[in-house]
């Protein structure tokens, strides 16, 4: 009867361990929204320069690329601050960004990404 009943528990455990394993992201794909496309983001800050290939969703903003790929501050649609490199009024230097080689239009919470679009986001100063 011992034989038996470690058999059984071996058995249920067994059982157990394959009901509670991971699925190994198979459920995560069906909640997450696939990706319309790429855009390139350039992130300028002080000598240092980050240029990277980051995926986007319809209907996306230039702030929300911005924000899904780093720590940014913003206040009323302005950008304060991109990871710990702020803006500085006294001296003037303000973060600006450009789309596709252009002054963006709009702001970067207005405005909306299309595929292929090349962001560039630099501290500079206003004379």
């Amino acid at each position: 009867m011992g034989n038996y009943f470690k058999s059984f528990c071996l058995l249920l455990f067994s059982f157990l361990l394959v009901a509670c394993s991971s699925s190994n992201g198979q459920n995560t794909s069906k909640h997450q929204k696939p990706n319309d496309g790429y855009v390139r983001l350039i992130v300028k800050e002080d000598t240092n320069t980050i240029d990277e290939k980051v995926p986007f969703q319809k209907g996306d903003t230039v702030m929300d690329i911005l924000k899904e790929n780093y720590k940014v501050k913003e206040e009323k649609g302005f950008i304060k601050a991109i990871d710990n490199y702020h803006q500085d009024e006294k001296k003037q230097m303000y973060w600006f960004f450009k789309v596709n080689d252009k002054m963006a239009s709009k702001g970067a919470d207005a405005l909306q990404v299309k595929k292929g679009d090349v962001i560039y986001f630099y501290l500079d100063s206003v004379k």
